[in-house]
């Protein structure tokens, strides 16, 4: 046989025969494992493999069994939360459909509960692993599985009671609309149901004429009103609460709780949102590490920030929504929109600035604590520590949003013991020795502490650099741990304000979709700073019209601006999808009519004077920032 032909056949033997001789650990304990639990999560291959390894070994030694992972990853946390959404109300469709055929008159019980029809194993999955308080909360959330059914399908044109009108309703507004939801009551009984007006004998001037402090008669076709029904996908985990106060402790850190009080989700990790930087660029540009959020915001930086879009990233608009707690709607905004004007690009990912500026392509970033430092894992030498990488990570102290990274028990799952069990060794020092300690592969792990068979507690090859979840695990470990990290000494105590709802609307008009508009106003602003010769009265201008907020003008037709105290009203207006359209429109084009006129007044170093009345501070307008 020709020679090449015989090295080619060899190398197709070698290439298809090694996933085969190097069998994943994960792959060889399944085939020995008596069980297997399945997980869904957004976690990446490197935490999956080291947890998945690490139970399998504590349950066989605590439980006599082996126990194997079935990693279900349909995506982000907001992807199986969608996922999870249509399976579970496709599941609650099932179980009103048997509780019609069997007890009929039990769907207009107003006290009517599915949650315990979802048996275990009627679902596929056991828990979901990792993600933030705020998306295993829905999980929790009884809303976010709502179904309509028909409680009187068979009933026809029936008299009924409908009303009282809800407080603070309008009786002829509700008139003007298709359908209505209102208590009615028929038989003795009451529930609240989704009725169209149409299907109300005598129609609109039934629902004009209902009060709010009694029920009106009324002819409606019954067959067409609908109720809802909601389940929640998760169910309390039934961990010992003594053990979990033990185990965790106060039940905080900063403004957040570490583990639902009615065990719905539990804390196993925490994840922090702070800044990423490359030591090689800020030698380059003579500056230190950085040390807060403002940072992000000085000169040196034009150009050099990478940002994931807070409209795409749910993990960026939670550290933004910190940063605007903890230093308040002027300041708060001002360094947001500086590190905006800053941006190199927007990203969809929020784990690519960190690649990024790992790779030179940015300077510095925003990044949840995971991605840095994994990042700055990745490019390290071996034995070099963690602090000489090029890359590296901090949590702003007293501002840094730290949050608990979660397990939930899915309700109706296969098994829930193992679940519960999962939870508990993740919450042992062996299963919180993952997130820290050196690999046992790294020969620094050799003073890792042993667990009670005496094997050394760790990662074996996969050094995750996540932050563990108990206060004790800190006192006893923390000179084991490859990060010096003291998540409940940096955490923030500022509570959120309530303006998260405004990042994505207004950083996506004065920044996303006028990138290069802004940072071409925010140059001519550096420059015009630097030239000592450059009237400072122009330039506070500039600064003043930079960071101002755009005209909303609300759905009673009154112009009103941005400020913690309008808020409310224009959240409100953007509850309407077309509404918000129309607004985030005129938003986009305030701010690039802002910029065009910040460019030409540094050019002409002039302020036009039809500018001085239309720029003079009003409602929303933020000072012009100081060492800007």
């Amino acid at each position: 046989m020709n020679r090449s032909i015989v090295l080619v056949i060899l190398g197709l033997v070698a290439v298809l025969g090694v996933p085969l001789v190097m069998r994943p650990s994960a792959a060889r304990a399944r085939a020995s494992a008596e069980q297997t639990l399945v997980v869904i999560t957004p976690h990446v291959p490197q935490i999956r493999a080291e947890f998945a390894a690490a139970f399998d070994r504590w349950h066989r030694r605590k439980h006599g069994s082996g126990v194997s992972i079935d990693y279900r990853t349909p995506g982000g946390t907001s992807e199986i939360i969608r996922f999870l959404q249509s399976v579970y109300s496709a599941h609650a469709i099932r179980v009103l459909d048997e509780i019609r055929s069997q007890d009929p008159a039990a769907l207009a019980d107003p006290k009517l509960s599915i949650g315990d029809r979802f048996k275990p194993g009627s679902m596929d999955a056991d828990i979901v692993f990792g993600g933030g308080s705020f998306d295993h909360g829905r999980l929790k959330d009884s809303a976010n599985v709502a179904v309509w059914i028909k409680p009187w399908k068979e009933r026809g044109v029936t008299d009924v009671q409908i009303g009282p009108l809800p407080k603070g309703a309008d009786a002829a507004k509700l008139a003007g609309s298709r359908e209505v939801t209102l208590p009615v009551s028929l038989d003795g009984t009451t529930i609240v149901v989704r009725v169209p007006v149409s299907a109300i004998e005598q129609g609109t001037s039934v629902v004009r004429a209902m009060k709010a402090d009694a029920p009106v008669s009324a002819r409606v076709d019954l067959s067409r009103v609908e109720r809802e029904v909601q389940v929640s996908m998760s169910a309390p985990a039934g961990l010992d609460p003594g053990q979990l106060k033990q185990l965790i402790g106060d039940n905080v850190i900063g403004a957040q709780t570490i583990y639902d009080p009615d065990q719905y989700w539990i804390g196993v990790a925490f994840s922090s949102f702070g800044v990423v930087f490359n030591r090689d660029w800020l030698g380059k540009l003579q500056l230190g590490d950085p040390t807060s959020f403002d940072d992000m915001g000085l000169p040196e930086f034009v150009g050099l920030v990478a940002l994931a879009d807070p409209r795409l990233s749910g993990s960026i608009t939670t550290s933004m929504d910190a940063i605007l707690s903890a230093y308040g709607w002027e300041k708060g905004w001002r360094v947001l929109r500086s590190m905006c004007a800053n941006t190199r690009y927007y990203t969809a990912a929020s784990s690519k600035p960190p690649i990024d500026v790992s790779q030179g392509e940015a300077a510095i970033g925003l990044a949840i604590d995971f991605y840095g430092r994994g990042q700055a894992q990745s490019i390290l030498r071996p034995g070099q520590d963690a602090s000489e990488s090029r890359v590296g990570y901090v949590d702003p102290p007293g501002v840094v949003y730290i949050d608990a990274d979660p397990i939930s028990v899915l309700r109706g799952a296969p098994h829930p013991e193992l679940a519960r069990r999962f939870i508990e060794f993740c919450l042992t020092d062996e299963g919180q020795a993952l997130w820290q300690f050196h690999a046992k592969s790294d020969p620094r792990s050799g003073s890792n502490p042993k667990n009670d068979a005496g094997e050394p507690m760790g990662p074996d090859q996969y050094e995750l650099r996540r932050m563990p979840v108990r206060r004790d695990f800190y006192r006893s470990n923390a000179s084991f741990f490859i990060d010096k990290v003291e998540p409940f000494a940096v955490a923030t105590s500022n509570k959120p304000a309530g303006w998260r709802s405004a990042i994505g609307p207004i950083l996506g008009a004065c920044a996303v979709d006028t990138a290069d508009e802004q940072r071409e106003a925010w140059r001519a602003i550096i420059a015009a700073e630097r030239d000592a010769a450059f009237p400072r009265e122009v330039v506070a201008t500039m600064k003043e019209m930079f960071f101002s907020f755009p005209p909303h003008t609300t759905s009673k037709g009154e112009t009103i601006r941005f400020s913690p105290e309008t808020m409310k009203a224009i959240r409100d207006d953007w509850r309407d999808a077309k509404a918000r359209q129309a607004a985030e429109v005129s938003y986009v084009r305030y701010f690039r009519k802002t910029y065009a006129q910040i460019v030409e007044i540094s050019r002409t170093r002039t302020l036009p004077a039809s500018q001085a009345s239309q720029t003079a501070p009003g409602p929303g307008h933020s000072p012009a920032p100081s060492g800007r």
